[in-house]
């Protein structure tokens, strides 16, 4: 049994990973500050005795005998909302860089063997055509650079994660996330997940809104999935003490009116009555207008694979934040 150490451990990623690594034997200790997590995602987990929770802000933690030592560090925390970062650059900074060094320092004192970040694949967001898809992890950071600010608070990061793991004989192993969707996925966001705001639009009895033409396409992974390439990822990598970075997607892409589409179907076998409209509204800057993932690295090192369709994806999604409604009503 390992000792793992989680940052933004109730948010939609973290509390998933902690559900995975609980599941599988291991002992968690987590942090989160609430700015971004929820309480409500780790309820179940204060339950477990292999589990021990901190409110904590990743910026301020300093390590200490209480914690004890680690085998595994993950750091998921971040501002990853796009346009908060875009409008708070300074808080972004401050939190995705100097937070991520701060927690470099933790995992050292922690005598950790390993350090896994949330990178992202919006570090690709400065690669047009599609004759340049799906990326693959070298594509970028070299002469490809990200424009968008949070893209850029995360790739400086990642570089500091390298390099101070190389000089302090820490493992390192940098994840660079797709849209990432399923339940428990954070909707309080200025612009949610589309899969999620479009299925509780059509639920309220309002219509889905999509920024620009629908055209921009994706690459979507489910939470279970990517709940099994961390696993698959600790299970390879954590006795390894060099730099890899994987690309954690289901290495196709869709149009945003596809899954629009698809949600529209999994929402007309709950409730007839939704609405089958769009209302379109002016493009977001700096976004990316194709996201897919090369995942060819994950599979040969590992032996991953998505096992979820998006439509089975969708499906579940759908049916699983119908239910919540449900259970939020009886409450």
């Amino acid at each position: 049994m390992a000792k793992h150490f989680i940052t933004g451990v109730a948010g939609f990623v973290g509390s998933n990973l902690a559900r995975t690594l609980l599941g599988n034997g291991e002992e968690v200790v987590g942090i989160d500050n609430f700015s971004c997590g929820f309480r409500k995602n780790i309820e179940d987990l204060l339950e477990n005795l292999s589990f021990t929770f901190y409110e904590k802000d990743i910026r301020d933690i300093e390590w200490n005998s209480e914690y004890g030592d680690f085998d595994a560090v993950w750091h998921l925390a971040a501002r990853g909302e796009l346009y908060y970062c875009r409008d708070h650059i300074d808080e972004a900074i401050d939190v995705n860089v100097k937070g991520s060094l701060n927690m470099l320092k933790f995992a050292a004192c922690a005598d950790a063997r390993h350090f896994y970040f949330s990178d992202t694949s919006a570090e690709y967001d400065n690669i047009v055509g599609e004759e340049n898809y799906p990326t693959v992890e070298t594509d970028a950071p070299n002469v490809n650079t990200p424009l968008g600010y949070y893209a850029i608070t995360k790739m400086a990061a990642s570089q500091f994660i390298r390099s101070y793991g190389i000089a302090n004989g820490i493992g390192t192993t940098l994840f660079r996330y797709t849209n990432i969707y399923g339940p428990s996925m954070n909707l309080k966001r200025d612009i949610p997940p589309v899969v999620g705001s479009f299925t509780n639009k059509l639920f309220d009895g309002e219509t889905p809104i999509i920024f620009g033409n629908g055209r921009k396409r994706r690459d979507f992974l489910h939470i279970d999935d990517l709940n099994s390439f961390h696993y698959a990822a600790f299970k390879n990598r954590q006795d390894k003490v060099d730099s890899q970075t994987y690309n954690a997607g289901c290495g196709e892409n869709y149009e945003i009116l596809e899954i629009r589409r698809l949600v529209y179907n999994a929402c007309m076998k709950i409730d007839a009555g939704v609405s089958g409209g769009v209302i379109y509204k002016p493009d977001q800057p700096n976004e990316a207008e194709i996201t897919q993932a090369d995942i060819s690295k994950a599979k040969n090192d590992w032996g991953w694979t998505p096992k979820l369709s998006i439509e089975e994806g969708i499906d579940r999604t759908v049916q699983n934040l119908w239910n919540l409604r449900g259970e939020s009503n009886d409450g």
